[in-house]
Formats: structure tokens, sequence, C-alpha cells
């Protein structure tokens, strides 16, 4: 296995994230020390696994929780300032976050 030329972490949405809370995400650094330099701006991001490839990333990313991604569908909805929803967005970001709770059941 060739040698990994990134730094990737796995994390999770806290609380402070409102809907999104409890969704996983992943990024990449070009190493552990630009990594924990910028890490330090997250506010609303917990570390859930660090210096992973990209198949256990997807694989954590896969473990978000089927209402984590519908709650957060909504909030991308959720005009901030108003506290409106734009059901046409709604409908199309609840048909994406299905789409993925479907596609983690594989």
């Amino acid at each position: 296995m060739p040698a990994q030329k990134e730094y990737i972490v796995a994390l999770r949405y806290t609380k402070e994230a409102g809907g999104y809370a409890g969704v996983v995400t992943w990024t990449v650094s070009p190493s552990k020390a630009a990594f924990d330099a910028q890490f330090k701006d997250y506010k609303d991001l917990e570390v859930v696994e660090e210096g992973i490839s990209e198949e256990r990333a997807i694989q954590l990313c896969k473990s978000t929780p089927p209402q984590s991604l519908l709650l957060a569908a909504l909030q991308d909805a959720t005009d901030r300032e108003t506290g409106h929803i734009n059901f046409l967005l709604l409908r199309g970001n609840i048909e994406r976050a299905l789409f993925g709770i479907q596609s983690n059941l594989t």
C-alpha cells in the first residue's frame, strides 16, 4: 500500500450546529500539523477519527443517523432570519437525504 500523502479526519457536527448535529463528514489536510492548526477554528465539530483512509472516512460518514440527515435537510431549507421554510428547497433536500439514507444501508 503506497504511503498516504494526505491527512484525513472524520468529524461529527455537535449540537452547536443545530440541525446538523450528528452528521459525520470528513476533511483532508496536507498533514496532522496543518489539520491541528485548522481545527481550532471549528466550533461546531468534534473529531471522530483521524489519520484514516478515505475508505474509512466514507464508512464513518455512512454511520450518520438518518434523523440527522433529515434535520440537516430541514435546516438548510429554513431561512435563518425569518424561520420560514422554503418547501421547494426542502423537497429536494429531503430527496437527497433519503438517497443518502438508502445508500448508507448498503
